[in-house]
């Protein structure tokens, strides 16, 4: 056991060092790796990286060469196969407490771990910290007009080639008690289990914030939707996949949204369940609604209209829905890319 003379705020996994010896601290590193998966590495994903007694994500910004474990030669690269060795530039998600392998074996050294597979890819020596001049943070001229015009110096492209995805909007549509919720957040899961990087919007969410003030008139409901619509296709922007889970009765209304968001990353996907099954399932909310406590029910005393473009139909009592988004994304190049 140990105990502190002080008072400090510690727990198991954190770093005690003694003040003249203090490990370096950063997100940006430069590593010699031992590839040993039979996958070959894609600069594209992003790995898990157990350093010490935390894990984070890490990329692989540059092979900067392959050795030879024979001769020692350097040559360039770009990918590693299986026990294939390489100097390579990385960048963490959060910043490591590390020394160079050469000063210290257990600061020093690393594991990469496949997102998807959870298997182990590649074992690491850190070489250094990398040189604050190898970074981007020297803005150019034509950046500079970039921004001046309210352009991201980030493209698309390098979002999806960081996020291995494309920014998309599942939008899912149904009655009270569907089991809209239930699907998006399942689907949320296993995206985030498999790597992706993706963003849950639902009904009981915005309007408990974003869309505090309105009701659920048929205007009030548009403008909700409006708002909805504008924050996916944000996300989108940022190459992040959006699920949405919103009851969007109305036809001309998702045509709205799937204006906002832009056609090409709209995916709608219908909850094919009657109001029976809505019943069955939300018995309370119909309930109240049939006591007049909710006004504007779709299915009840307004309007539902069922999709007639919808890119996916899912029955909610099939237990094979979440696949078949999964099986969707991939058919369209969304998640994954490679």
């Amino acid at each position: 056991t140990l105990t502190l003379a002080d008072e400090i705020d510690i727990s198991r996994g954190e770093m005690l060092v003694h003040p003249d010896n203090m490990p370096l601290i950063g997100r940006h590193q430069e590593a010699m790796l031992v590839w040993m998966d039979e996958k070959p590495l894609d600069v594209a994903t992003q790995y898990y990286i157990k350093h010490t007694t935390s894990t984070t994500r890490v990329r692989i910004d540059a092979v900067r060469y392959k050795m030879d474990v024979n001769t020692l030669e350097k040559s360039p690269a770009t990918q590693l196969t299986l026990n294939e060795i390489a100097r390579v530039a990385i960048t963490t998600a959060k910043p490591l407490f590390f020394d160079s392998y050469k000063k210290n074996h257990g600061t020093g050294s690393f594991v990469l771990i496949d997102p998807v597979t959870n298997n182990t890819s590649a074992v690491g020596m850190i070489i250094d910290a990398r040189k604050p001049d190898e970074l981007s943070l020297r803005i150019t001229d034509a950046e500079i007009e970039k921004i001046e015009h309210g352009e991201c110096l980030i493209t698309s492209q390098e979002r999806e080639r960081f996020y291995n995805q494309c920014g998309a909007t599942i939008w899912i549509t149904g009655l009270h008690g569907s089991g809209k919720n239930r699907l998006a957040y399942t689907v949320e899961r296993r995206l985030f289990d498999e790597g992706a990087t993706v963003v849950l919007l639902e009904g009981n969410t915005i309007r408990a914030g974003l869309s505090r003030e309105l009701d659920h008139s048929p205007a009030d409901r548009a403008e909700h939707l409006r708002r909805v619509a504008h924050v996916a296709r944000l996300l989108n922007d940022q190459g992040i996949i959006t699920l949405c889970s919103f009851i969007s009765p109305d036809d001309n209304i998702r045509r709205q949204v799937a204006q906002i968001i832009g056609q090409e990353r709209f995916h709608l996907v219908y909850m094919d369940a009657d109001v029976d099954f809505g019943r069955e399932n939300r018995p309370k909310l119909w309930e109240r609604a049939d006591r007049g406590e909710i006004e504007n029910m779709p299915g009840l005393d307004a309007n539902y209209d069922i999709p007639e473009n919808a890119h996916l139909v899912v029955d909610p009592r099939d237990d094979e829905n979440v696949e078949r988004i999964m099986t969707y994304l991939r058919q369209k190049k969304i998640f994954p890319l490679k």
